[in-house]
């Protein structure tokens, strides 16, 4: 189980760095990175949604910034619309 979840996550798509950045900040603010003490650009999980990142805060804190792939949110309304639609009919 434990390599076949290695793989899975090896074969995620990582979002392009500029593409992480605009995310970053649209969600966080021009100064994004002024918020870490440290920010590991290559994401440690991925799935269906997003991907996450280890950061540090300036506190020492470690903590996972979770980073949502653009256009996902659409993505699901659609389709939770799409589920009414049927449960509807």
């Amino acid at each position: 189980l434990r390599s076949a979840l290695e793989r899975a996550r090896a074969s995620a798509d990582v979002m392009p760095r500029y593409q992480l950045e605009k995310v970053l900040k649209t969600e966080l603010g021009e100064d994004w990175g002024g918020r870490f003490a440290e920010f590991e650009e290559q994401p440690f999980a991925a799935a269906s949604i997003g991907q996450v990142h280890r950061a540090s805060l300036f506190d020492g804190r470690r903590v996972a910034v979770k980073v949502q792939y653009p256009g996902v949110d659409k993505s699901i309304d659609s389709d939770l619309n799409n589920l009414m639609t049927l449960v509807k009919y």
